[in-house]
Order: C-alpha cells, then structure tokens, then sequence
C-alpha cells in the first residue's frame, strides 16, 4: 500500500503541498494539462526552485490575469459545475468536490448558516481552485492509497481576510481540524489555511498512528511568507507499506500499577488472576521506587471490555491505591496450529504469519516437555525436532 506522511512542523497550505508533489517529481506539464479540462479560464501555473533558511524547496506558482481578480466570490454550486464540466479522473473529481463541501460546512457552521448558501471569498478563488483540484490530481497520478500526519502547526496572531482581521487559526481552518493535534503561537503569522487545513482532513485521519512504511520519496513544498529563523516548507514522505501489517494492527490497553509494599510470593497469583480475568498477559518488572525501596511494575495487557475486571483485580489482589492506563497500537501476527508427528508422538506447533510470510514455528512448550520427560530425552531435541518438521511441511506446502 502507497502511503503519505504529512509533515505540518510549519504548518500547510495547498500551494505547499502541490509544491510538495511536484518536488517529488509530478510532472508539470501533466498537471496542466488535466487542468486545462477546467472550463476556468485567467491563470497560468508554473514552478520555481527556492531556499527557505538554506532548506531547498519547490514553490508551486499560480498567477492570476488582472481582470478576473483574486478575490471572485463563488458559491457550491457554481463551483460544483466547475469540477464536474471538466474531464478530470471521476477520483479526482469526487475528492476535489468532496474538499469543497467540507469547505462549505465549515463555513456554514462559523456564519450559522446552510453550505448551500455559502459564498467563497478566499476560496472560491481561482488559485483555491487549482490548489485543490491540483492536490486531489497528484494524489491520484502517484497512486496514494492513505495519509498520515503527526502535530499541525497552525501558527499564531492573526490574520487579514474578506470578513476582516481574524484570529490565527482562522475560524474555518479551527473546524476543520478538529481532533487533530494541534501546536498554536509558535510563530506570529498564519502557517496553516483552511485550504490546507481541508486538503490535510481530505487525505488523513486525526491522530492515526502512522505504521511502519519504507521511505522512498520526500518532497518539500515551499511557502511564500520568509519567516524569520524558520524554515516555511512543507515536508512530504511517500512510502511503501505492507497492507497486511496495517490490516493487523489493534489497540490494546495497558494498566499497570507500582507495588512496593507486598510480599513477593503473592505476585504470582496476582498474574494468575490477571490472566483468568481476560487479560491478554500480565507480567512482572522490578524496579527500584522512592527512598531506594525495591519494587515492582505488575502490567496487564486487555482489550477495552475487560478494563473493569482488570482494574478489581488490582484494587482486591495488590495493595496498589492506583492504577495507570493508556492505549497503545500493536501489530499481531495471524497464528494458527499445525500439529507435527515425531518418532516419540504428536506435537502441536504455533505458526505466527502475515499474507504468505511465516514469522514464527513454536513448538508447544508442553507437548515437547511432556514427551521428553516420558522418553527420557533432552527438551531441546525434541523442540528442534518438532520445529524443523513443521518447517519442512510448510515449506512442501508452498
């Protein structure tokens, strides 16, 4: 699976992250072309290399005829009809709308009125047009798949618009990035339109973690403000990650208490407990807590419909006064028994895979121990035994 990471440390805009794409190697030429199916006419694109604090960027330029103006009022509709009278690629046309009508509800909610009604200042404009619908074609030309992006950086101070002088984030782009995470007044200027603030929710989820992908591409898209001791460029990563890891991918609790105060041959039972009561596993950590006393970290893994017992367990079990709780992404191998006959009986071996690729072959502990103990022969050599048959099978089986 083709993924991006948007990098928002200065924030993003939808010329920044054109820029970006064409950094990375989008074709301009390719690009205006696709957009010349627009039936909007008074613009020309075109592309520059710049340095930002000595940072090497790609600044996407949309120049504007004088007499259509920068600041054309248009509503949904018309817009609407725009996007749909064009020969773009249906993908691109949906996701161009799709930007356009969470524009408008933004904007709705701010004004306390219906999207329908609403008429774009800033971005009805041409060059918000050909941001959006530029962004939205990229996406489609790589074969972008997902998005990620950590902390949005949306500036500070404020900001002149249509409606006057606004506070940073302007109001619409606050809406948009609502259950983002968000870093406010770093820098006194606006880092991140609602432009960018749409393109950003058009492409991720808030707060998803990013899984584990091979780097191929960065790009860096350049913005028009030079900012004093900081580098206005938006960073983009495109990588390659294996859809059978994100597929495996689950949240899982973690509750854990500090315990200095119990006798050390009660824990085990505490572990047992934990793990009769529908935790996932429980272990064991020493440590050495306030005043040098020697401690224990107990920890307990579970899924969200079992916290309740967890959390008795250790309020009846331990002498704890408290218990932690966080969440946590873990990505698990699918698991399944493959039983192996061996010259001393029947042994039942783990197989832990993703897709094609087998990880793990564990021979059940057990099964190996008991044979061992009745043959009077070492557990290792019934362990190795058993895991390199079932690899043998295995391996046939392919």
């Amino acid at each position: 699976m083709k993924i991006a990471f948007f990098d928002c440390s200065f924030g993003i805009s939808g010329d920044m992250l054109v820029g970006a794409f064409l950094d990375i190697g989008v074709p301009l030429h390719e690009l205006q072309s696709a957009l010349n199916s627009l039936p909007l006419k008074g613009y020309k694109i075109g592309q520059q290399k710049v340095k930002k604090h000595g940072i090497q960027a790609t600044q996407f330029q949309v120049d504007i005829e004088a007499e259509h103006g920068k600041h054309l009022h248009r509503g949904l509709a018309e817009i609407t009809e725009l996007i749909q009278n064009s020969s773009l690629p249906e993908e691109v046309k949906q996701g161009a709308l799709n930007s356009f009508q969470k524009l408008a509800e933004a904007e709705a909610e701010v004004h306390g009125t219906t999207p329908d009604t609403i008429h774009f200042h800033e971005v009805g404009a041409v060059d918000a047009i050909i941001d959006i619908v530029s962004a939205h074609w990229c996406w489609w030309y790589l074969k972008l798949q997902q998005g990620y992006t950590a902390a949005v950086n949306v500036g500070g101070g404020t900001v002149s618009c249509a409606h006057g002088i606004l506070p940073v984030p302007a109001p619409a782009t606050v809406l948009l990035l609502r259950n983002y995470t968000i870093s406010i007044g770093t820098i006194n200027t606006e880092l991140t339109t609602p432009t960018g603030a749409v393109l950003l929710q058009s492409f991720t989820n808030p707060n998803e973690p990013v899984p584990p992908f091979i780097l191929e591409k960065i790009g860096m898209g350049a913005g028009v403000k030079d900012i004093p001791d900081n580098a206005n460029v938006f960073r983009l990563l495109l990588g390659e990650c294996h859809s059978e890891v994100t597929n495996n991918t689950e949240e899982i609790f973690i509750i854990e208490a500090n315990i200095d105060d119990m006798s050390s041959e009660n824990i085990p039972v505490v572990i047992n407990e934990l793990l009769e009561k529908g935790a996932r596993d429980a272990f064991v950590t020493p440590i050495l807590a306030k005043k040098g006393r020697p401690a224990y970290i107990i920890t307990a893994l579970c899924e969200p419909a079992w916290i309740l017992s967890i959390q008795e367990v250790f309020f009846t079990k331990t002498t704890t006064l408290g218990v932690r709780y966080r969440t946590e992404k873990r990505v698990i191998l699918n698991r399944k028994w493959l039983p192996v006959e061996t010259p001393w009986g029947t042994i039942k071996v783990k197989i832990g895979y993703l897709g094609e690729h087998v990880y793990q072959v564990s021979p059940e502990f057990e099964d190996c121990s008991i044979l061992a103990k009745q043959h009077n022969l070492p557990l290792h050599e019934i362990y190795l035994y058993a895991q390199k048959s079932a690899q043998k099978e295995l391996n046939s089986s392919t």
